[in-house]
């Protein structure tokens, strides 16, 4: 099996894959299949990496290792960190689930992960809550959670803990994870002692462990709810607590003074602004510690102020340019296709990113093994883009794209397809909207819209956004007629790494061929901060800011 194939999981990773995130929305995969024996994998959170495998047919047993917690370097204690983050009166906080950017560093900041990825992607414990995972089978999982992890509110961590954090995840009223619904329910779930689950999924999953080290696939306490005006009911186990919460205002977060780990900060600020331009206003006149989420064309000015420091972090994260496949026009898969061949991706890239990204081919999972290196690298092509136009009846057609101000490089994205499109005969009327309107009510219902995701495995990211059942079904794709579905569920059941991975060929090549995508580039991770502000790391990483400096506990600031 060449490397190109291999699948983004266990006992299939023998690269250094770089991985930093600018995520949407995140909370736990799950994936099905059928019943076939798996990869056998087992990890604890102590030593370093080893690996020791024996292999019986088609079960393999992997048994990996990872180091303890150890902070970046040692920090100074004491001191508030003010964060800036554009935000609206919409924002939330959940301890399992996110909309906007500022819900999610919220959440970071207050709850910890089952498990989490290394530097090489590679899962492990040393940031996350559990011990040890054990992967028996692709529907037979062991979680062994660690001993003395307290909550916020002095109470222990427990496996009931856990099964309550999955049982919510599935709950119907509450819509977090619809999909996981389908891989577990009420029986999966046998605790074997205070500190151990196992798991029995309905479906195999060979993906299901990487969905443990999800940033949404967190522990919440039994009987947590979401925010609804209380801060003593958010309990989490971060390094960092919260004291208080006004939704478009400010969150404040103190620190937990029995957090397992280590910590510097005595206290957090988030401030919520109402754009970008308001937050880089107050990076460079000292009134924020951290911007999340430059703009890239600021990006040269915070290099060449003495006081400020650019964190730039290149991966997998993409932008995409989101079309409704089951509504008209784009219910007609040649205007599908005419929009994807409008856009020029280097000038993209340019224009969108000031150069601080790379072009895309309207597929994600990038740093997948899977991913489709050899797929035709989609050029602008005008001619054709108006014949398909011409032949699906819809020459001069005008639409209208939306786009959210609290994204770096969406109002921008839009504008420059905008502009590209009026080659091809198509107007397009570019709305930028504020991030409290735009990820409300409307948000997956727009026919023409934009969106930003983290890079992750394929077939997680598939069950995010890619199924009728996805949290965030923003192309509502596939197609009614398509076998998109049952090749999925083929495929995170079939445990030969050759097999599988030729199941998902066929699922890429609908997508795209067919798909709803308009990914022209992988952009890079930008965060602004003072000089005074140390501890984050430019690495590989889920998030922005070095993962909100995995919920602030590496940061500390020097006088």
């Amino acid at each position: 099996m060449t490397d190109q194939n291999k699948l983004w999981l266990p006992g299939a990773i023998g690269r250094r894959q770089l991985l930093v995130g600018a995520g949407a929305a995140t909370v736990l995969v799950a994936c099905g299949g059928d019943d076939k024996p798996s990869a056998a994998t087992t990890a604890n959170s102590t030593g370093t990496t080893t690996g020791a495998t024996t292999a019986t047919g088609d079960t393999t047993a992997t048994t990996a290792a990872t180091a303890t917690t150890v902070a970046a370097a040692a920090g100074k204690k004491g001191g508030t960190l003010r964060v800036g983050v554009v935000g609206s009166t919409n924002d939330l906080i959940d301890g399992q689930y996110i909309v906007a950017r500022a819900d999610q560093a919220r959440l970071i900041t207050g709850w910890e992960s089952i498990a989490n990825y290394d530097d090489d992607f590679n899962i492990a414990y040393n940031n996350s809550l559990a011990e040890e995972i054990e992967a028996k089978a692709p529907d037979l999982y062991v979680v062994r959670l660690k001993a003395g992890v307290e909550f916020h509110n002095g109470k222990t961590v427990s496996a009931e803990d856990l099964v309550y954090s999955f049982k919510r995840l599935t709950d119907p009223a509450l819509g977090i994870a619809p999909a996981l619904s389908e891989f577990v329910d009420a029986n999966s779930f046998k605790i074997l002692d205070d500190l151990t689950v196992q798991i029995t999924l309905l479906k195999p999953s060979v993906a299901f462990l990487y969905g443990l080290a999800d940033y949404g696939a967190t522990i919440v306490p039994v009987d947590y709810a979401r925010f609804a005006g209380d801060p003593t009911t958010q309990i989490g186990t971060g390094a960092f607590k919260l004291k208080s919460f006004t939704p478009g205002s400010e969150s404040v977060h103190v620190r937990h003074e029995n957090y397992w780990g280590e910590s510097y900060l005595d206290e957090v600020q988030i401030i919520d602004f109402s754009d970008q331009a308001a937050i880089v206003n107050a990076l460079t006149s000292g009134d924020i510690d951290v911007a999340i989420d430059l703009p890239f064309a600021q990006a040269a000015a915070v290099e060449s102020n003495g006081d400020l420091s650019l964190l730039e972090s290149e991966a997998g994260n993409w932008q995409t340019i989101t079309m409704r496949v089951d509504v008209a026009p784009f219910d007609d898969v040649r205007v599908r296709q005419a929009m994807r061949l409008i856009v020029n991706r280097e000038e993209m890239v340019q224009r969108v990113l000031s150069g601080h990204g790379r072009v895309g081919n309207d597929m994600y999972g990038v740093l997948d093994g899977s991913y489709p290196k050899d797929f035709a690298q989609r050029e602008q092509d005008i001619d054709a883009a108006k014949a398909l136009l011409k032949d699906a009846g819809q020459e001069n057609l005008s639409v209208e794209l939306f786009a959210p101000d609290d994204t770096a490089g969406l109002p921008e994205y839009i504008t420059a397809f905008a502009e590209q499109a009026k080659a091809a005969g198509v107007n397009v009327t570019a709305t930028v909207l504020d991030g409290g309107t735009y990820w409300g009510a409307e948000y997956t219902q727009r026919a023409f819209a934009t969106s930003y995701w983290s890079t992750r495995p394929y077939l997680n990211q598939v069950a995010q956004g890619s199924l009728p059942t996805a949290t965030y079904p923003e192309t509502h794709w596939p197609p009614a007629d398509s076998d998109f579905v049952d090749l999925y569920n083929e495929a995170v059941g079939e445990v030969d790494a050759d097999k599988r991975n030729g199941i998902i060929r066929e699922m890429q090549q609908e997508e795209y061929d067919d798909g709803g995508n308009i990914i022209a580039y992988f952009q890079n991770l930008l965060d602004g901060y003072s000089v005074n502000v140390k501890g984050a790391v430019a690495r590989p990483n889920l998030l922005n800011f070095d993962h909100f400096g995995r919920g602030w506990k590496n940061i500390w600031l020097e006088s």
